[in-house]
């Protein structure tokens, strides 16, 4: 009752907020003007869902059929001005159930990412926000939807700035100082939150051979977790490419790294890598790079080709990794994660800058997500909590194909996480189930098709199998299929209806799940 009297002031708080900024700023809300934008969106939403498993954490044999009602105040600011871009999308959702023995809640949703140029062509901050219900462990039972009541999941939060300055020394070295500073935490007790501090700077040139070019890279990283121990890191490393022709260049690096992620002690390893990039056509791009670190061979490879059409992209990384699962896009996450991978692989060849490539396909993301009339927070396939550092490997194949009415988008993936924290002291997936290496693959696809200017449809069906290997053998999969049917019904309201089934196969709390979700969607 506390929680649902919470819930109405806090709705009733953010609406009133989200009609007086959006009456003050009408004038200027959607305007764009000599290129700039400004726009403020509130909105308030009612979906409502009938399911015969509200509670997908208990037993089989006690399964408690009934309703969910959601109500969700939200605002989405999109901002786009000579020295400010942004997005901010929030809302608080309240999950009111009708079975007496499941407690209403609320949940907070947010999704940000921005940059601020302080100073003209030198001085910028990047920052980013996320809040989202995430799953604790990989072996427990999967949510369906984020309002699914399932005490294998958590409210998790992420937050980032990171100011940095770019420039030019005497016209012959291009220079850049990057500070990153990140902390991340969730609701559940057992799992330790993390905040991480990261310098990294780079210095870039030319030489009196015009086609060998340089650069020196060195970073410092320090992830400091609320149970358990802090880790440092420091890496410098050198690199030199030589262009062969315009088209392919051959890379060469040599370096030192030290950290304590698999001792007590820092411990220092010699770095060396080799690597080529080659784009033999403007639709095709191919890279790969490997190197000797201290956990043995990494690597990055990727391949993407433009159709005029589709599109087709692979990537393989293997890499170190601080923070938990979720933020290192291990799986395929929610609705979002999964427009933005295809957003980024449409926009790969528009931009040379990771971070404006990342803020672009953001920015692409959010505008799918609402054309489709879906909410973001719709889980795809899920990742797990982490609460140490790990060796990540990620494999993963997308493809795209467009018509005038019809996309298909078609994802699979493949991600190993490997324990090389030594003296762990928390209780993530690694120490509870006494395991040290964790497989994830799956499969996603995705039909969306245009019935009318008004309406569109979008069918969705994925598959994920985790397993954990160790002193113990783990596993679990998890099927989900999704039938969603958006309208507009007017100027300012979208009406929506779904139907789901998903299905968890577990040795330990196997469950399965049906429903109809019926949402209607106002905005001012």
């Amino acid at each position: 009752m506390r929680n649902s009297t919470f819930f109405l002031k806090s709705a009733y708080g953010l609406t009133i907020v989200c009609l007086a900024t959006n009456t003050a700023l009408a004038q200027n809300s959607g305007v764009t003007t000599q290129g700039r934008t400004f726009s403020i969106t509130p909105r308030i939403s009612l979906t409502e869902t009938w399911s015969d498993n509200l509670a997908v954490s208990r037993s089989q044999n006690n399964k408690e059929s009934g309703f969910l009602t959601q109500l969700s105040p939200g605002i989405r600011i999109d901002a786009k001005t000579a020295r400010l871009k942004t997005y901010f999308d929030y809302a608080l959702v309240g999950n009111f159930y009708s079975a007496s023995s499941v407690n209403s809640r609320t949940q907070n949703s947010l999704n940000t990412f921005g940059t601020f140029e302080a100073i003209s062509n030198w001085l910028f901050l990047d920052f980013s926000g996320r809040i989202a219900q995430q799953a604790i462990s990989a072996f427990g039972p999967q949510s369906p939807s984020s309002g699914s009541y399932n005490t294998n999941s958590t409210e998790t939060s992420n937050y980032r700035l990171s100011p940095y300055i770019r420039g030019h020394l005497a016209g012959l070295v291009d220079y850049s100082l990057r500070y990153t500073w990140s902390t991340t935490q969730s609701n559940a007790s057992a799992l330790s939150n993390v905040d991480l501090s990261d310098w990294a700077g780079q210095l870039r040139g030319g030489t009196p051979f015009q086609s060998l070019k340089w650069s020196v890279d060195a970073s410092q990283q320090t992830a400091d977790y609320s149970s358990g121990r802090a880790t440092d890191a420091e890496r410098l490393y050198a690199t030199a490419t030589y262009s062969v022709v315009p088209q392919f260049r051959i890379s060469l690096s040599g370096g030192q790294e030290s950290n304590n992620y698999a001792s007590l002690n820092k411990e220092s390893h010699p770095t060396h890598g080799y690597g080529f990039d080659w784009n033999p056509t403007e639709r095709t791009q191919i890279s790969a790079f490997k190197e000797r670190r201290f956990f043995g061979d990494g690597h990055r490879y990727s391949l993407s080709h433009r159709f005029p059409l589709s599109s087709i992209r692979y990537s393989d990384s293997k890499d170190v990794s601080v923070l938990p699962n979720q933020f290192t896009s291990v799986g395929l996450g929610t609705v979002f994660d999964l427009f933005q991978q295809i957003c980024s692989q449409q926009l790969s060849s528009s931009y040379t800058d990771p971070n404006q490539l990342e803020q672009a396909a953001n920015t692409c993301a959010a505008t799918l997500v609402s054309q489709a009339g879906i909410s973001p927070d719709t889980l795809v396939t899920s990742s797990f909590l982490s609460s140490r550092a790990t060796v990540q490997r990620r494999q993963q194949l997308a493809l795209a194909l467009q018509g005038t009415r019809n996309t298909l988008t078609v994802l699979f993936n493949r991600n190993e996480s490997r324990s090389v924290l030594a003296a762990a002291a928390t209780n993530d997936d690694f120490n509870l189930n006494n395991i040290n290496n964790i497989r994830q693959r799956g499969v996603s696809v995705t039909l969306s098709h245009r019935l009318s200017g008004l309406s569109n449809l979008n069918l969705t069906a994925s598959r994920q199998e985790s397993t954990g290997t160790g002193n113990a053998t783990l596993k679990s999969t998890t099927t989900l299929y999704q039938a969603n049917l958006t309208t507009k019904l007017g100027a300012k309201a979208t009406g929506g209806i779904s139907v789901r089934h998903s299905e968890f196969e577990s040795t330990t709390s196997p469950y399965t799940e049906n429903a109809l979700v019926g949402t209607l969607s106002i905005v001012f």
